[in-house]
């Protein structure tokens, strides 16, 4: 018996039959990341070797400035998607549509904006900031569609979107880009490809199977694209929080310090998200778990606590992980760089650890009726460390460890924002139904 038929789900009917299992798509979603970590090291082995110190530190930032901006481009309505998609049916489709026909337009916006602005303070980086840029677009178009892979229990679709995204690029770069334009290239083709094969996927292999829904369609079905944009505002706040509480150090850096402290930030950095997608893998599955549930408090109650227990087993294991393996992945990758990043490492190990640890309480606030509270905690996580970083960044004798202790003030306050948020939101919801059983 599945954990849903024993809970009493009825199962939701995606592509023949098959729906969200958490520990199945948790799974999926994470070997994918596991994949994608060695081609991070690959890209990032190829670009340190490739470019002077100075120029790597400058295109890591243009990239995740770039990441940061297309947010714009997101809009939040893939959350939409991951939220309502199992439960649209046919509906499904004509929500793509609508959700790319407005990213799209968005995405050459911002891009030729980039290319423009960028250029007139350097003209040797206008074209690579113009391919990065898009690049950071097509990647937001591809998460539209892996959004309803995930949402119809389609997860291993998801996975095999995000593998061919990094692989194209780690084959590319250490192939045939040589140079800066070339490397922003082969950034920029990767998702590319990763969209093109999601489009594919999703008009032959998926969009035959979709079927009139079990139940009343959610209200996204019937909305217009204004309506959607205002529906899916929470979540382009809420995300454009999440991209950013994990760079903010990293872009104060590049402000307050030098581009080779940006480089240093960055090698450490690359080991703390390689743990870091496992936890979006991870938050993105309760986020699709929760919603099926999310009008039953007790079953919602079940599954939070569970989730909350299989996350600290993961934190531990995780934890356990990166310190057997980050000084020899350090030493043998990045060997210039070793003794500058093994502190740094250590100090964003402690910051995953928080974050990890927020993931079921952030997913549970996500789903409630209040997806503003999901937003406020996340700013709250980025006020913290904005300030913190002004003060540390430019004092400390090492700007990069400033940064990294303003990263860990950020989690934590994160993790303590979302776990009581949790808890008191559970409580107002249990005195609730506590009411309208009693009045029955």
């Amino acid at each position: 018996m599945t954990v849903q038929e024993s809970e009493g789900v009825t199962p939701k009917v995606g592509v023949v039959g098959r729906k969200v299992v958490p520990q199945r798509d948790t799974l999926w979603l994470s070997g994918a990341d596991a994949i994608n970590l060695v081609f991070g090291i690959i890209i990032h082995v190829v670009l340190t070797r490739a470019l002077l110190s100075d120029e790597y530190g400058t295109f890591v930032l243009l990239l995740d400035f770039f990441h940061v901006c297309v947010i714009l481009v997101d809009l939040g309505l893939p959350t939409l998607i991951a939220r309502d998609g199992g439960r649209l049916g046919n509906h499904l489709s004509e929500l793509l549509t609508k959700i790319s026909s407005l990213q799209i337009v968005l995405m050459w916006v911002i891009a030729i904006a980039a290319m423009f602005v960028v250029g007139s303070f350097n003209s040797v980086w206008k074209n690579p900031a113009f391919l990065l840029a898009i690049g950071a677009g097509l990647q937001v178009l591809a998460y539209s569609f892996r959004s309803a892979f995930r949402a119809l229990g389609e997860a291993r679709l998801e996975a095999l979107v995000r593998v061919s995204d990094r692989a194209i690029v780690a084959l590319l770069m250490a192939t045939w880009a040589t140079d800066l334009p070339t490397l922003a290239g082969a950034t920029a083709l990767g998702p590319a490809f990763a969209l093109a094969i999601s489009m594919s996927v999703w008009k032959w292999r998926i969009e035959p199977g979709l079927n009139e829904p079990n139940e009343n369609a959610p209200e996204t079905a019937k909305m217009g694209r204004r309506d959607l944009v205002r529906t899916g505002l929470p979540f382009l706040v809420a995300g454009a929080a999440l991209i950013i509480n994990i760079r903010i150090e990293k872009l104060l850096l590049g402000v307050l310090a030098t581009p080779q402290d940006v480089a240093v930030f960055q090698i450490a950095w690359l080991g703390f998200i390689a743990g870091y997608g496992p936890i979006l893998s991870l938050r993105a599955v309760l986020l699709s778990w929760f919603g099926e549930v999310r009008d039953d408090y007790n079953k919602l109650l079940h599954r939070y606590n569970r989730a909350l227990f299989a996350t600290g087993i993961l934190a531990l294991i995780g934890m356990g992980i990166g310190l057997l393996v980050a000084p020899f992945a350090f030493g043998n990758l990045f060997p210039e760089y070793t003794e500058l990043v093994e502190r740094p490492f250590y100090g964003l190990l402690l910051a995953w650890l928080f974050h990890t640890m927020a993931s079921p309480s952030l997913a549970l606030i996500q789903v409630s009726e209040k997806p503003w509270n999901y937003s406020r905690i996340l700013w709250l996580g980025i006020i913290v460390s904005t300030i913190a970083s002004l003060y540390l960044i430019p004092t400390q004798p090492s700007a990069v460890d400033g940064a990294v202790v303003a990263a860990i003030l950020g989690s934590l306050f994160v993790f303590a924002f979302a776990f009581t948020g949790a808890k008191s939101w559970l409580t107002t919801q249990s005195g609730i139904e506590n009411l309208g059983e009693a009045h029955t």
